[in-house]
């Protein structure tokens, strides 16, 4: 442990030499020969305010999490298995500036992302990839420059059979609905939805992940999915329901939520309400159901075009990142899943930066071949 505390004791050493440089005006003192450094931040301030930033993060906390969690023994290197030591560095947003990261094998070109399309209810389908205005069956569609599509009506029309918006991995979309509800879709996710809500209930289908930001009605807003229904009137929720995905989840930002979840192994359900704050997590095939308190602003960082992971398996790490950016992912071994880190950067900053980020904090390797990341020790 106490090379553990020596090295979070020397990341913030680092810290206190930049905060001491800006404040001197002696900045060439601590970088005077890295291009990259002044490419990344610009300008000192720049840096600096990055730093700022990232005051709230408990080097403390995160230093006592990590003792608690490796106290038992371990198949792997206690140095592998959690990453405290290089947490503080992501934190404040300097560590891979100070260290050389020479093992990931990442080209420097993004793959080109797929365009989010709608199949009408006719079969129609729209390339969301450019501005579009429509009109279709008594309604308006358009479509932004800025990755939104909306339905809109002026009058009343007849209830549609269901229409579909596909979000492929790679991207994310956003959709507004006929009665202002606004949904954002992450990567890898499908929204099934009519053009026009009923009388007695607005139902949409999830497949994959959405943020729902529901317009109030006494009309019953529904999100189905088949391992779990979310009921409400009108509030603000996070739904992730990958059919791959071993666990369901509803996270509860506004409002109140009922939340039906059913079993995949026999015809059981269980119903749980939710106050902002918390979040159901439910197993379809072992019929488990857990509801507890989360940080909102962790499990939303998506919508705000960030990775933030608190104390999480490289495995789910690795498959967020791997819908995100439309990559297959391969474990030379399946130890190197349950490696644990803190990671909290941008989504523009590009995969290769964040799997350098990834390797600094959990000393994995990756080797990219095509749109195949293997990781390997």
């Amino acid at each position: 442990m106490k090379e553990v505390e020596d090295k979070i004791k020397k990341a913030r050493g680092i810290a206190q030499q930049i905060e001491q440089a800006l404040s001197n005006g002696d900045w060439e003192q601590v970088a005077p020969d890295s291009p990259r450094l002044h490419e990344e931040v610009g300008i000192p301030v720049r840096l600096h305010e990055n730093i700022k930033r990232h005051d709230s993060f408990d080097t403390k906390k995160a230093l006592n999490k990590f003792i608690a969690a490796t106290r038992p023994k371990r198949r792997l290197s206690i140095f592998y298995k959690y990453a405290a030591v290089v947490a503080c560095l992501v934190m404040l947003g300097v560590g891979y500036y100070f260290y050389p990261t020479t093992e990931v094998t990442i080209s420097p070109s993004h793959l080109p992302a797929q365009s989010a399309y709608l199949v009408l209810n006719d079969g129609k389908q729209i390339k969301l990839n450019q501005q579009m205005q429509m009109d279709y069956n008594g309604l308006r569609i358009i479509n932004t420059n800025e990755g939104k599509v909306s339905f809109q009506h002026d009058k009343e029309v007849p209830s549609a059979s269901p229409n579909k918006l596909v979000v492929p991995e790679g991207t994310e979309y956003s959709l507004q609905l006929s009665d202002g509800t606004n949904v954002h879709l992450n990567a890898g996710s499908t929204l099934i939805f009519p053009s026009v809500f009923g009388k007695d209930a607005r139902v949409v289908e999830l497949s994959g992940e959405g943020y729902f930001d529901v317009t109030h009605s006494n009309i019953p807003f529904i999100v189905k999915n088949k391992s779990m229904d979310v009921r409400v009137l009108g509030t603000t929720f996070n739904m992730t329901a990958y059919p791959e995905d071993l666990m369901v989840t509803t996270t509860l930002l506004t409002g109140k939520v009922a939340v039906t979840c059913h079993s995949q192994t026999d015809s059981t359900t269980q119903t749980t309400i939710l106050t902002p704050g918390l979040q159901a997590r439910f197993q379809p095939h072992e019929g488990v159901l857990q509801v507890d308190s989360v940080d909102v602003e962790e499990q939303t960082a998506w919508r705000r075009g960030e990775f933030a992971f608190e104390d999480v398996k490289l495995g789910n790490i690795m498959t967020i990142i791997g819908r995100s950016f439309a990559l297959n992912v391969t474990f030379d071994t399946p130890e190197l899943q349950d490696i644990k880190c803190f990671i909290s950067i941008q989504r523009d900053k590009g995969y290769e930066e964040i799997l350098k980020i990834i390797h600094i904090a959990t000393g994995v390797n990756f080797k990219k071949d095509g749109n195949n990341i293997r990781v390997y020790k």
